[in-house]
């Protein structure tokens, strides 16, 4: 599938799938197609890998799934791509998975953080973030620290019925078992709408210490879910977010979200991407774009490390690997997650801060 460095010197082919049209053309193609290209265009600047420059070979999967999977088999089969680099979102990377199970070809992705498809016992799927059963290990871990004036003993869970949803109720039930915390709320909703009044009054009477929630994609009977909770007993800096800040309307001051990535983050090597980026396409990355690029300097670093395109050889340095990119140091599980923290971010008077871990951290964490 590949060929030796002394025998061809043409250019490195990296192969990807990206939906330049249908529900994602204005979203995902755009932050991953412009994250691939800047990490091409930083490498090859730099001149290239094993002395060869890289060349992106990518084909529209039109946001389908099964578009998706016979792209990656002509990318392995017919273009015989050196290396590969993931779709965007779980819909289409699920689809696409035994497609390269079959080609044996390392595909690192930036999204498509699904739980289940980490649960296969896949052995070439590598996810450049933590999946979602992951998001609120390091927020739980802070909470029970001495920086929180009260550590928590015990945790409520609000789920929902889709694949993030379960994720992210048995993350909670995971880490909590393991962290040695009493989970004394555990519900999953249905479809909306939902009773919040009811169903908050309830979680709170369970008394727990913290709430982690899944809120998103809850939308639009989520409005208003806030304010309930609020009203139910439940301070600001109890509630613990799901899905990644954002700007969409107003938070109370002291919420607590997961972040992946935050272009406010005070990462040298982070900042230095956001004006790369800025000055290629003329906007600010969010964190798809941040996970892509990531995906990249994962690859390059095993590329360098083991002077080989080998995927073979890639697998087994990628899952001994430590790797420091703009999301920050880590290295991957047998499973393909990545085994680093995330950083824990909390509202802040209408601002996003970053309260954990410390090298990182723009501000500390109120409580109250």
């Amino acid at each position: 599938m590949n060929c030796p460095q002394e025998e061809n010197m043409a250019d490195i082919t990296v192969g990807v799938s990206l939906p330049k049209t249908g529900r994602y053309a204005d979203s995902a193609f755009l932050q991953y197609s412009h994250a691939y290209n800047l990490w091409i265009d930083d490498v090859n600047a730099a001149g290239g890998l094993l002395g060869r420059q890289l060349k992106l070979v990518w084909l529209d999967d039109e946001g389908d799934g099964d578009r998706c999977a016979a792209n990656y088999k002509q990318l392995i089969n017919e273009d015989k791509v050196d290396l590969l680099l993931g779709p965007c979102h779980s819909v289409l990377i699920e689809p696409a998975a035994p497609t390269i199970e079959e080609g044996k070809m390392v595909m690192l992705e930036g999204s498509g953080s699904v739980t289940d498809m980490f649960r296969k016992g896949r052995k070439w799927l590598f996810l450049c973030w933590g999946a979602d059963r992951d998001y609120m290990q390091s927020f739980l871990e802070f909470m029970m620290s001495s920086v929180n004036p009260k550590p928590i003993t015990k945790v409520a869970v609000i789920g929902a019925v889709r694949p993030r949803g379960g994720g992210h109720i048995f993350g909670v039930e995971y880490h909590a078992k393991k962290m040695g915390l009493d989970l004394v709320f555990n519900e999953r909703l249905g479809k909306p709408p939902v009773d919040y009044d009811d169903l908050l009054a309830r979680a709170y009477a369970s008394n727990p210490d913290v709430l982690l929630w899944d809120l998103e994609g809850r939308e639009p009977d989520a409005d208003g879910a806030m304010d309930k909770a609020l009203t139910a007993g439940f301070s600001p800096s109890q509630i613990w977010l799901s899905d990644n800040p954002t700007q969409r309307g107003d938070q109370p001051s002291g919420l607590f979200m997961r972040c992946t990535w935050l272009a406010s983050v005070p990462r040298p090597s982070s900042l230095s991407f956001i004006e790369r980026f800025k000055n290629a396409y003329g906007y600010e990355p969010e964190y798809h774009s941040a996970g892509g690029y990531a995906c990249g300097e994962v690859m390059a670093q095993a590329v360098t490390a083991t002077g080989s395109l080998d995927n073979t050889v890639l697998r087994e340095a990628i899952l001994k690997m430590q790797f420091d990119t703009i999301l920050g140091k880590h290295g991957f599980d047998e499973d393909g997650v990545i085994n680093g923290p995330f950083p824990v971010a909390q509202w802040q008077n209408g601002n996003v801060e970053i309260v954990y871990p410390d090298d990182v951290k723009s501000k500390d964490a109120i409580f109250g």
